[in-house]
């Protein structure tokens, strides 16, 4: 009888324990990757990697982030282990990480594949749109085993994604063009985010089609689509960005008077924040089309 008792007792201690099973998933690399238990000690080597952990509620499990990871206030604290582009070694082991999760498309593969050799999980995040950031986010979820907080940041995401198209999916279009840098100048094609927020808010890009992500260009092939809207971001333009358009008056965009500023991290980081920037946008296309005369829907 005694036996029995401790044996209940050992079963129910047992049901009590969290019964943290394996996980296993599929990074954007389409690397299967698999850990013993929810990771505990994150290394984030993006900025909007280390964004999209506070927003599931994983913040405090980040040991260490790369150069310009400021947002929240309280990412800011956390220890840097180099920039994006290069990484220190030393530091990186040092934290003792469970997980690494890394951007393929500025950390350095052959620093990555190091950390691989020394036996370090390696989550690969490169989102280009909306519905990508959410599955980010529901991935970051199953990695930590806080699904619930990261369901609840993906749906968000995904309802105000939908509101904005249900709002725009019958507007007027407009041709826009989007000055990422100024010298060259750079654009970006249908591949990246900023091009979806464009499309969302009724913005036509007449770069979408180019092979480069983020096309180079001439001058004159600007002044041959004739831009109705010019649009760059207040931390990547220069003072007189305006006042250069303003050299080619038979623009559109400088008759009307259609150039408009974004947030430069809402428009460029897969983050929640991106849906700031789709808003932003989508309420200066608005603008645009009531100064060109377009309130009404096509």
């Amino acid at each position: 009888m005694y036996k029995k008792y401790i044996l209940l007792q050992l079963f129910c201690l047992v049901l009590a324990m969290p019964a943290w099973a394996s996980v296993t998933v599929t990074d954007n690399a389409g690397r299967s990757l698999i850990l013993e238990a929810p990771a505990r000690r994150i290394l984030a080597l993006a900025p909007h990697i280390t964004e999209n952990l506070f927003s599931i509620g994983a913040g405090s499990r980040i040991v260490g982030a790369v150069a310009y990871s400021d947002y929240p206030l309280e990412a800011q604290a956390i220890p840097r282990v180099g920039s994006y582009g290069q990484l220190n070694l030393e530091q990186v082991l040092a934290l003792q990480p469970d997980l690494v999760i890394a951007w393929p498309g500025g950390n350095p593969p052959a620093q990555l594949e190091r950390l691989r050799q020394f036996g370090i999980p390696i989550f690969e995040s490169d989102p280009h749109s909306f519905a990508a950031i959410a599955g980010n986010l529901r991935l970051y979820g199953e990695l930590t085993g806080l699904q619930t907080q990261a369901d609840t940041a993906a749906a968000e995401l995904e309802s105000r994604v939908e509101q904005l198209r249900l709002k725009h999916r019958n507007a007027a279009p407009v041709r826009v063009f989007y000055q990422l840098w100024h010298d060259p100048l750079m654009t970006v094609n249908r591949s990246l985010l900023v091009d979806q927020m464009l499309r969302l808010c009724g913005g036509e890009n007449p770069f979408a089609d180019r092979p480069e992500a983020v096309p180079q260009l001439g001058v004159e092939s600007v002044l041959a689509v004739r831009p109705e809207v010019i649009l760059t971001t207040t931390e990547e333009a220069p003072h007189d960005w305006i006042e250069r358009w303003q050299r080619w008056p038979a623009l559109p965009a400088v008759q009307y008077k259609l150039f408009y500023q974004l947030n430069a991290d809402w428009m460029h980081r897969a983050t929640l924040r991106a849906l700031s920037g789709a808003e932003q946008l989508c309420l200066h296309l608005d603008d645009a089309r009531h100064k060109l005369g377009r309130d009404g829907r096509y």
